[in-house]
């Protein structure tokens, strides 16, 4: 009989390089157009061993954006702990959260453009928020970063909080990030082939914080 502990390792593995390989060409193609088969065949495993461990391909899109995102979050919280909110004014949280984003679009493009695919996937689709589940708690970090950093600036009154909160959030950080997606994306009209859109992003947080900074 085989050495438990083996196996789980084993089927660890095999996890790790499915939703890798999913990642990859998720990215290169398009989510619509690719299949099962060809991540199994792209990431050296069965066919039927993808279909043990996701028993679809909406069950795979959304784990791969969940280990992805989860994957980020996990980095960002090592370089900036929630437990540290406290040291420092909102408004500096507030900036490197903008910050962020912007070293996403330099660094991290791949996941901006599946993150974009990946809503317009699920939403065609069609989804439940219990399949959503664990898509959703990848996202708490942020989520409970965004609410302790605008209860904190309630405090020393370093930005902006006569806009209810989840209004603040959506015209300013939502914004940005969509931005800095779009940008990812590559096709924009009237634009030079790849060309860097960092200074267009650079002034769009100076915008920001000129907005959340400058009393009504």
């Amino acid at each position: 009989m085989r050495d438990p502990e083996k196996v789980k390792k084993e089927m660890e593995e095999k996890d790790r390089k499915i939703l890798e390989t999913a990642f990859r060409i998720f990215v290169e193609k398009k989510i619509e157009p690719v299949s099962m088969g060809e991540i199994a065949k792209e990431a050296g495993v069965g066919r039927a061993t993808v279909f043990r461990h996701y028993q679809n391909k909406l069950e795979l899109v959304i784990a791969v954006c969940t280990a992805q995102w989860q994957a980020y979050f996990d980095k960002l919280d090592e370089e900036r702990p929630l437990s540290s909110i406290d040291d420092v004014p909102a408004i500096e949280r507030f900036i490197f959260t903008l910050d962020s984003y912007i070293d996403m679009y330099q660094n991290h493009k791949d996941l901006l453009q599946y993150n974009d695919n990946f809503n317009h996937y699920v939403t065609h689709e069609g989804t439940d928020s219990e399949q959503l589940r664990a898509f959703h708690a990848s996202l708490h970090s942020a989520n409970t970063r965004f609410h302790l950093m605008y209860k904190k600036a309630k405090e020393d009154k370093t930005f902006r909080t006569d806009i209810p909160e989840e209004e603040f959030f959506r015209v300013t950080l939502h914004s940005m990030m969509a931005t800095c997606a779009h940008y990812a994306g590559g096709f924009i009209w009237g634009a030079e082939d790849n060309k860097d859109y960092t200074p267009e992003l650079l002034l769009q947080k100076e915008m920001i914080l000129n907005y959340v900074t400058t009393s009504k």
